[in-house]
């Protein structure tokens, strides 16, 4: 780890780093989270119930996978921001674009070979899933973090920070939306599911490369590394640095919250639909509905973040997302009721969700300003390697859950695990949210009036 060295901070703009940037330039970075979330939104809405009804490996075998796998992957982030502040720097197209451009294509094959069910021993089939779930994250890892860093480099405009995070956010939505909807419909078209999830994988990730590709293409990075600067050797210190940055440890704390809930609502879903309301179907027609909503909600979160801010806006979501999941435990179980109270309930989630790369660019100029050092890759994966401990802990909790609930596949579920599912769907979700409330409203002291003045003093020394 010593010999690896870094950029130092040391920065020069192009003209424009702190003009408008185009509505075309935005939308093409959204994107770029379409494409993301054709392959990781299959992970985490499909791939427990594939692993446990299609390919035959117990819940309690797919929680410890998930939780192995997981951990590893979130400390390959940290390595990947490295070597991208590291080596990046020497390519004329910018340091995170040119990943865009081949980085995917090994994340769509990785995505297939997961949804592969072949016919092996139940040991077989666990190295398998274990050996595919692992490379998966790697090559998700690849890409994501160079995409995720682009961001903050694009601009310094706090206007265009947040609009960038809502159209990363609704870019999310629509590949979240693509697989919500489309996949169950889609893979029921085949002649069985073992056929149906890689076919639709495969038709997911050819379309997720095009839009890398128009991500690549017309996005542009404006803060730039100054070419003469000296290179840093990275040591603790590097890391220890960035963890002294108290705006990133409240930011980490209430996403790691607000992600479990959010991955733990996911991978519930489809069993939650199937068995506690008695309608796969209607899976699909609620992600159609939260979606819908979630376009909207990105139409006025510019005007909003402008009028009560990027934080007031975010607590109000949390919130929004314990009142409804809150009531969704206690009322009585109808469709219409299920599905108005989990669309509120996701909206509260979605919407500090959304704002959460403009806060990550904010902590990173932030961590500038405070300590001299700039380092974009290396803390965008620090704050990935606690969302990938998130979801490895969601991911966990969710197929625990369903052993210890006494899930079993297929078959009419008893009173005491439809209570369960109950529970890791909504009642969950809402004690999460209350916490994210408590600790971001605390721990967060960054204002928009706050960043503003952080930008001005970063832009007067360049």
């Amino acid at each position: 780890m010593e010999n690896i060295q870094t950029n130092h901070n040391p920065i020069v703009e192009e003209n424009n780093a702190t003009g408008k940037i185009s509505m075309k330039e935005k939308l093409s970075y959204g994107l770029g989270d379409t494409a993301n979330n054709l392959a990781f939104s299959m992970v985490t809405t499909y791939l427990m119930v594939f692993y446990t009804d299609v390919f035959g490996i117990t819940a309690a075998a797919v929680g410890t996978l998930f939780l192995v796998a997981r951990i590893l992957d979130a400390f390959t982030d940290t390595f990947m921001g490295v070597i991208v502040d590291r080596f990046g720097g020497n390519n004329p197209n910018g340091r995170f674009r040119p990943f865009l451009r081949w980085a995917g294509i090994p994340l769509v094959v990785m995505s297939v070979l997961l949804f592969l069910s072949p016919d092996f021993s139940d040991g077989g089939k666990l190295v398998y899933a274990y050996v595919t779930y692992i490379l998966f994250g790697m090559a998700y890892t690849v890409i994501n973090i160079p995409y995720g860093s682009l961001a903050s480099v694009m601009t310094r405009d706090s206007g265009d920070r947040s609009a960038l995070s809502s159209y990363r956010g609704l870019g999310s939505m629509i590949g979240i939306f693509a697989v919500g909807v489309l996949v169950v419909p889609m893979v029921n078209m085949f002649p069985s599911p073992r056929i149906g999830y890689p076919a639709v994988v495969a038709i997911m990730g050819v379309i997720a490369l095009v839009l890398y590709y128009i991500t690549y293409n017309n996005t542009r990075e404006r803060i730039k590394p100054v070419q003469s600067a000296k290179p840093e050797k990275i040591n603790i210190k590097m890391i220890t640095r960035i963890l002294k940055n108290g705006p990133f440890l409240a930011l980490c704390g209430m996403s790691f919250f607000v992600l479990a809930a959010m991955w733990i609502n996911q991978s519930v879903g489809m069993y939650y639909f199937t068995y506690v309301l008695g309608n796969q179907m209607l899976f699909p027609i609620f992600n159609m509905i939260n979606i819908a909503a979630m376009v909207i909600l990105v139409m006025f979160i510019p005007k909003l973040t402008v009028k009560y801010g990027k934080k007031k806006l975010s607590l109000f979501g949390f919130l929004l997302g314990a009142v409804a999941f809150g009531l969704l435990f206690i009322v009585p179980i109808h469709e219409v009721t299920v599905i108005v109270l989990l669309v509120m309930g996701m909206t509260g989630i979605t919407l500090p969700n959304m704002l959460m790369w403009a806060f990550v660019s904010d902590v990173i100029d932030y961590g500038e300003w405070k300590s001299g050092y700039r380092q974009e890759g290396t803390t965008y994966s620090l704050y990935s390697f606690m969302r990938k401990v998130s979801q490895a802990i969601a991911g966990f909790v969710a197929a625990m859950g369903l052993t210890v609930i006494g899930y079993i596949p297929n078959v009419v579920q008893s009173p005491d695990t439809i209570l369960g599912l109950e529970i890791l769907m909504v009642l969950l979700p809402a004690i999460a949210c209350l916490i994210s409330f408590i600790v971001f409203k605390f721990g967060y002291h960054l204002s928009d009036e706050k960043v503003a003045g952080i930008a001005a003093d970063l832009d007067a020394k360049q």
